[in-house]
């Protein structure tokens, strides 16, 4: 049969920040489906969660940055201009005029694979905008389609939004990584046990497969993905023994 395998990701090459989100992001990510995990799973589950509390401390999570309220007022602001543009683009679905009826069909179909973004992880959230909005400026067909609807200031609205709010999220994360000698005693746990709690989630999927593994092991997937573009932060220490999951 053939084998999956999760993307490769060096995780020791990420940043103590990095590090944190992503086993943050991760075990949120599990976390509602743990009665439906093996008990292999769930024990490697409950090792990264420790392992990433620690790391947390670690960093004087705390003491919150002078940035995390504006990082916190940006997002919400982003995720208002992405529903303003879900309602006004599904309030003309059911139009009687039939130009912007197509275009808000259109928009509709464009926008449907973006509707659960605004529950992303902060970081993960500002890539989807970035690929949305990329992929709307490529097409005159949506740019015109939002331009009937009066939305396409909405965009131009978000894009904007989206790179402060990144812009702000990356000071933000230099401004941690000052701090970072005080975690980094806990970066190998951190390391090891997400890989092992990957490894679990990906053996359970070659050999004992359920929608609910399939769907976890493809989310996480996508995860390591965004995060592998993110490796080679400043304080990354590779190692031969704890760099990557394949």
């Amino acid at each position: 049969m053939d084998y999956h395998s999760f993307s490769p990701l060096y995780v020791s090459n990420l940043t103590i920040a990095g590090i944190y989100s992503l086993t943050r992001s991760t075990l949120d990510l599990a976390k509602p489906l743990i009665s439906e995990l093996s008990p292999i799973s769930v024990a490697a589950y409950s090792q990264l969660e420790l392992a990433n509390n620690a790391l947390g401390l670690g960093m004087n999570k705390s003491q919150k940055s002078a940035f995390t309220p504006q990082v916190k007022l940006f997002d919400k602001e982003r995720d208002t201009f992405i529903s303003e543009a879900v309602r006004i683009s599904k309030s003309y679905l059911k139009s009687s005029d039939p130009l912007k009826k197509a275009a808000a069909t259109t928009m509709h179909l464009f926008l449907a694979p973006y509707r659960g973004i605004v529950s992303q992880p902060v970081n993960i959230e500002t890539g989807s905008v970035a690929d949305m909005v990329a992929k709307y400026k490529a097409r005159p067909d949506l740019v015109a389609a939002a331009k009937t609807l009066g939305i396409d200031n909405v965009f131009t609205l978000l894009e904007a939004k989206n790179n402060e709010l990144n812009a702000t999220y990356v000071n933000r994360n230099a401004e941690y990584a000052e701090s970072d000698a005080a975690a980094s005693e806990f970066k190998p746990a951190t390391v090891t046990t997400y890989i092992q709690f990957c490894t679990s989630i990906e053996q359970a999927y070659n050999y004992a497969p359920t929608d609910t593994i399939i769907a976890l092991f493809n989310k996480m997937d996508e995860y390591r993905k965004i995060y592998h573009g993110l490796e080679g932060g400043k304080d990354a220490t590779p190692t031969p023994d704890a760099t990557t999951t394949k």
